[in-house]
Parts: C-alpha cells; structure tokens; sequence
C-alpha cells in the first residue's frame, strides 16, 4: 500500500507542535460546543424544541447541501492529486490497477472524511445535550440524512468532470512579472501582532467564499419572508461567522507569531496582551452587533443580551484555551524560553 503509506508518513513526519494541536483542539471544540448547547438547552426548552423540529422539516435540504459540499471538495482533491501524480515517487512503483485505484479513491476521500467527522462533532455534540438537559428527541434523523447525503455526494463525485488546466501566455501583459525595483525589507513590531489576527480573518473572507456562502442561506429563508428580516438574519450569521473565524485566526496567528519570537526573551504576560486584547475587544463589538440584531428580530432584550454575552463567553474561552494550548507547545519545544 505505498499511496495510503506515503500519506500516512506525510502526516507522520509533520511538526510535532502541530500534530498535538490538530488533535488536542478539536477535543477542546467539541466540549465547549456541548457545554454551549447544554446552556442554550437549559435556558430555552421551548426554543429548543422548535429549531430541532425545524431541522427535521429541513432533512432534505440539508442532505443536499452536505452532497453537493462532499462532491465538490473530492472532486477538487482527486484534481489536484492527479494534475501532482506524473511528479510523485509512485507512479514508476509497479502496481495492480485495482490495486491503485481504490487507494486513490481512499486519499481522494479525505474531504468527505472530514466532513463527516464534522458532521459528528456538530450533531454529536447537540444530540449528547439534548439528552442531557431536555426531555425531547435528539436531532439523530438529520444527522443520519446528511451522513448519507456526504456519502453520495463522495460517490458522484466521481462523475464530475476535471476543471480545465489555465492556459499561461508568456508574452502576454496580464501574466505576473517579477518586479525589478527591490522592495523594501518590512521591520517587524510588537504594536503589530494585535493587528494581525484581524488581517488573517479579513483575509480569509474572500468574496468567493461568501458568495457560497451565501447561497445555502439564501436557499433556507422559507417563501413569504420580508427582505429585512433577510437581510438582518444574514448580517446576523455574519457576526457569528466573524467571531468563528477570528478564533481561528487567533491560534493560527500565534503559533506563526511564537515561532518569529522564540528567539527574543520576551514574557508570555506581554506576549498575550498584545495580541489577545485587540482580539477580545473586536469580539466584543461583533457580539453587540449580534445581540443587537437579535433584539431586531423581535427577541426580548434580556435573551438577546443573554445571547451576545453566552456567544462572548464561549469565544473568548476558545480564543485564551487554543493561545494557552500553542504557547505549551511551543515552550516545551523551545526548552522553556517563552
């Protein structure tokens, strides 16, 4: 099996500091995710009640949005390992047909593979708290319909066609020149790292993103709806979706960060208030915004208060968590200098 052993010893062979992130993070996420949903149970059963049977009535939607999500990242991964294969150690290793193509298709299904385990730890997550906290049915139909809807979408993906290969014209003036004059060396500052995470979230909301992003959105509002109560319901996943990424972005940006002052003897104290405190405060205004929003829905202003602070909470307990997490490892990988 040299394909699956070749991907298995690319992870393998991966940063140390990293490997026990992917694994200790996801752990953390998922038990902060029950613990959030276990206090949205416990507050609200009647709420509760009506968004799980909105799921429900939602199954075949969300099916299709999960297949459609599957086959698009499969097929994607099969291009590019195949557009990477002439130039890999294994094509010139002798091999059964057979042999080789379901070994393929297991590396070309890592996507579909991630997206399950996502699928687990969202509807996992949810149905341990309802069991917990409420007397009603775990959302256990929808997530078995989107289970299946992943693995079909893995399935047809098969059918897709590969995108075409970008025709590169030398002589033409839109293909990238380097340039000549040389560009000045930047100086790196402290001041800068409480900016950086911001730059990292804004950077990645592309617009391509959002645009399909926003179509599943799109896609949910029921006929008859008003379009500001669209538009307010969009602003409002778009304050959520800020905090996500700009956790995210946190940790990303403080292992890079870790790794550029490991020489320099500087205190882990200064380290997190330069860079956790522009981070908490952004956070604070997108939960305003979203209690606010929340408050235009027609919500109460105690839960729509009580839902900006719970969203507050949880992102802060994450952001500090995951910094406190990378800053471990990289001080017992740099022998205790941070």
């Amino acid at each position: 099996m040299p394909v699956l052993l070749t991907a298995y010893l690319v992870w393998r062979n991966r940063d140390p500091q990293r490997r026990r992130i992917e694994i200790f993070l996801p752990l953390a996420l998922f038990f902060a995710w029950v613990a959030a949903a276990s206090l949205y149970v416990r507050a609200d059963r009647a709420a509760v009640a009506s968004t799980l049977e909105w799921f429900h009535r939602h199954d075949l939607f969300w099916s299709t949005i999960t297949a459609i999500v599957s086959a698009v990242l499969v097929s994607r991964r099969r291009a590019l390992i195949r557009s990477e294969a002439p130039r890999a150690w294994t094509a010139v290793l002798p091999m059964d047909r057979a042999r080789a193509r379901w070994q393929a298709m297991a590396v070309e299904s890592v996507p579909a593979v991630a997206l399950l385990g996502m699928l687990a730890f969202i509807f996992g997550g949810l149905s341990a708290a309802v069991f917990l906290e409420a007397r009603t049915s775990a959302p256990l139909i929808t997530w078995a319909s989107t289970t299946c809807g992943a693995l079909i979408g893995a399935a047809l993906s098969y059918l897709l066609r590969p995108p075409r290969q970008a025709e590169v014209y030398e002589d033409s003036r839109y293909v990238p020149r380097r340039r000549r004059a040389e560009t000045p060396i930047p100086i790196g500052s402290l001041s800068a790292l409480g900016s950086w995470p911001l730059r990292q979230m804004f950077a990645s909301a592309k617009p391509r993103t959002l645009a399909r992003v926003l179509v599943p959105i799109l896609l949910a509002v029921p006929l008859g709806s008003q379009a500001a109560d669209v538009m307010v319901t969009i602003g409002l996943l778009t304050a959520l979706g800020a905090v996500a990424a700009l956790v995210a972005a946190v940790i990303s940006v403080s292992a890079r960060a870790l790794r550029w002052l490991n020489p320099l003897p500087l205190e882990p104290a200064q380290l997190a208030r330069r860079m956790l405190v522009p981070a908490l405060a952004s956070m604070l205004v997108a939960t305003a915004i979203e209690s606010w929003l929340i408050w235009v829905l027609g919500s109460p202003v105690m839960r729509s208060i009580a839902a900006g602070v719970l969203t507050l909470t949880v992102g802060a307990i994450l952001t500090v968590f995951g910094f406190l997490i990378v800053l471990r490892a990289n001080s017992s990988a740099a022998g205790g200098r941070l």
